[in-house]
């Protein structure tokens, strides 16, 4: 569940940071659980088998995501890995952050097509929100559009005593008030 932080009343925050498929990975798996029916539609057990395979792989591809909760009550966060409900990650306690950051995503997606096929890139527009200690040490906590993230960081940051927020999609940098 993706939390909003519209309010100041939030004793976890849980929100996804990155999605482990690709978007062309993901044409690529919505291709596979067409021919997984396919195969199950044809109602031998080896079609059924193969079916149900490829329709296992290519679910648990789409819906491992990489997520993050923070316990601001606690001073504890974790980044995990969700699949079908399942989180694997540790509590870990929250570092002092010395400042709240917004950056550009900076993802960029390629396609390299087989058998000399002309190679195509995308580049995300989404933009992170991370909490920061120092260059060495900060923790993505949200990725969305500029608007969201920008509410977003002004809501940590009342949650964390007023910390500063930097814009780094700005050039050059800029404090948000």
């Amino acid at each position: 569940m993706d939390t909003t932080l519209d309010n100041g009343n939030i004793k976890i925050y849980d929100s996804k940071t990155e999605e482990l498929v690709s978007p062309v990975s993901k044409a690529l798996c919505y291709g596979v659980v067409v021919l997984a029916i396919l195969f199950m539609l044809s109602l031998s057990i080896a079609g059924l088998l193969i079916g149900f395979i490829l329709l296992a792989a290519a679910l648990l591809f789409l819906t491992t995501t990489k997520r993050v909760s923070i316990d601001f009550e606690n001073s504890v966060y974790r980044e995990y890995t969700s699949t079908f409900g399942v989180k694997v990650g540790e509590w870990k306690k929250l570092f002092e952050c010395k400042t709240i950051t917004i950056t550009s995503s900076g993802k960029i997606f390629s396609n390299n097509l087989a058998m000399g096929g002309a190679q195509t890139y995308a580049k995300s527009s989404k933009v992170n929100l991370n909490l920061k200690k120092d260059n060495y040490k900060k923790i993505v906590i949200s990725n969305g559009s500029y608007d969201d993230i920008i509410k977003k960081a002004r809501t940590v940051s009342g949650l964390l005593d007023g910390i500063e927020i930097m814009d780094y999609t700005q050039k050059p940098a800029v404090q948000i008030r």
